[in-house]
């Protein structure tokens, strides 16, 4: 930010001196107040989305995670039992026909039907048998579960589907009276003859009612373990979002101004780092504002600001600029300061400067320097004003009927103040004056003098301009000036015009009778 970027508003006194006051200004930040049309238009349409806080994300994330691994569990642990239930039916299916084909083979040669009818019924009597058969070598049913069919050819189930065929024994998977059944067929050997066949169908509901349990128990396990990891969910996304939650506040209050925020956070990991760094940052600006604070007390806010923009040593180069110098005296000060208490010398030092002080800050001028009972003020520098003289004459009236007014409220040592005033304006060098350990901006030149040689010949109450400031005004409602001739100058060969503004009836009245006299 150069000189001549700086922004031409003029604040008070109070808002420029403290900064308490200047942080009390910053407002949190508006998005749709402070950006552009294009990014506004994008925040309004962020804003039109719901809002979901970020706990709830990852509340919702951890939850579709917890339920996605419980079903993959539990659907290998179903296929797993499924697997494990079917083989063990295959097996138990596979001895009953072992042992009733180990059986068969006397008992079909001698005719024995009864003792194979009792095969028979001893096999079915398992729930899990549906039917059982035992055929002759020309495939007539000698046995079987149903009384109806024996004596009759043995009719095989139609939409047979084959699972393994092995030493003589085949499993098939049918569909008998609208359900499924594992069938198994074995042939009856006699002397490496095959004299019959044993038929079995066994059923797999066994099977579905056992998967049946198992899903029930993997449901509520489900559900009780889902319930389980929301709450984990929400405490680790609460245990997460907490610090972040506290950045955010963090980060509102610094945006306020309230540098002495801090993060309360005794957590030892990533996030405890992260939160000891923004305090570590929060105290650096923190000291910066208290140090910019301290620092605008002595220096006014425009340099330190100037100081704080400008990057390495580029503040302190100077410049020629176009300004006003106003200096203000005392007239008799030593006279008023002799033989009187050195405390009330300087209350009436500090009132008379924090009236000065005011009125050139009020009217957008820079306080340069205090010498004892002179004030040195610049208008146009470095905050650039192309109102410079105008707003300088008037700091000068304001100066005059503060000080009026004073004397007319009365002090207890009837001290009266009397205050000679000189300004000029022209081109002056604004730059950075002193050494490497003690600096300050002034400006000089020729037409800093010629102000100050102004002031010394200023009587109590006047305010002396010379013809340049007197040109350079551009608005003179309200501004009374006279010429008062021609007037030398130490340190001049030629002498120059000096004009007197004369207050208004209206200041005047408000200083009181005694500032007019002076005037």
């Amino acid at each position: 930010m150069t000189i001549a970027s700086y922004p031409h508003e003029r604040r008070t006194g109070r808002e420029r001196r403290s900064g308490l006051d200047r942080r009390r200004k910053q407002e949190p930040f508006e998005g749709p107040e402070k950006r552009s049309g294009k990014e506004r238009r994008k925040g309004d349409r962020r804003s039109r989305r719901a809002r979901i806080p970020i706990f709830i994300k990852l509340a919702i994330m951890s939850t579709l995670l917890i339920c996605l691994v419980i079903a993959a569990i539990s659907f290998s642990i179903l296929r797993h039992q499924e697997n494990q239930f079917t083989t063990q039916l295959m097996d138990f299916g596979k001895s009953l026909v072992r042992t009733a084909g180990n059986s068969a083979p006397d008992k079909i040669l001698g005719e024995e039907d009864l003792a194979l009818f009792q095969l028979v019924k001893d096999i079915a009597e398992n729930d899990q048998v549906v039917f059982a058969a035992v055929t002759d070598h020309r495939r007539i049913t000698r046995a079987h579960t149903l009384i109806e069919v024996v004596g009759k050819p043995y009719i095989r189930p139609e939409e047979v589907r084959l699972i393994e065929e092995g030493n003589q024994l085949r499993t098939s998977m049918i569909r008998y009276r609208g359900e499924d059944l594992l069938y198994f067929e074995m042939p009856v050997i006699y002397q490496k003859l095959r004299v019959g066949a044993v038929h079995l169908g066994v059923s797999q509901r066994k099977i579905i009612e056992n998967l049946g349990e198992a899903k029930i128990f993997i449901l509520i396990l489900t559900l009780l373990m889902t319930a389980l990891g929301i709450l984990l969910s929400l405490g680790l996304s609460m245990y997460f979002t907490g610090p972040i939650r506290q950045l955010r506040e963090s980060a509102k209050a610094l945006g306020m101004g309230l540098f002495d925020y801090r993060i309360k956070t005794f957590r030892n990991d990533e996030l405890g780092d992260l939160a000891y760094a923004f305090n570590r940052m929060a105290e650096d600006l923190e000291l910066k504002e208290k140090i910019k604070d301290s620092f605008g007390r002595y220096v006014t806010p425009e340099i330190v600001d100037m100081i704080l923009a400008k990057p390495n040593d580029e503040w302190r180069k100077g410049s020629k600029v176009e300004a006003t110098v106003l200096f203000a005296d005392i007239r008799g000060f030593t006279a008023i300061a002799e033989n009187k208490d050195p405390q009330a010398v300087l209350d009436l030092l500090n009132d008379y400067l924090t009236r000065v002080t005011d009125a050139v800050i009020r009217h957008g001028g820079h306080l340069n320097k205090f010498a004892g009972d002179e004030a040195m003020a610049v208008f146009g520098a470095p905050l650039a004003d192309v109102n410079h003289a105008e707003a300088a004459v008037k700091a000068a009236l304001e100066i005059q009927r503060s000080v009026a007014e004073s004397d007319a409220e009365g002090r207890k040592d009837h001290f009266r103040l009397r205050v000679g005033i000189g300004i000029n304006s022209g081109e002056v060098v604004a730059g950075n004056l002193g050494s490497s350990k003690k600096m300050e901006y002034t400006v000089v030149g020729d037409n800093v003098n010629v102000a100050a040689r102004l002031t010394s010949i200023a009587k109590g109450g006047e305010i002396l301009i010379t013809k340049r400031t007197y040109d350079a005004i551009r608005e003179r409602d309200g501004l009374r000036m006279e010429e008062r001739g021609m007037a030398p100058v130490k340190g001049r060969k030629q002498e120059i015009t000096v004009y007197c503004v004369i207050p208004s009836e209206v200041e005047i009245h408000e200083g009181g009778e005694g500032a007019a006299a002076q005037g």
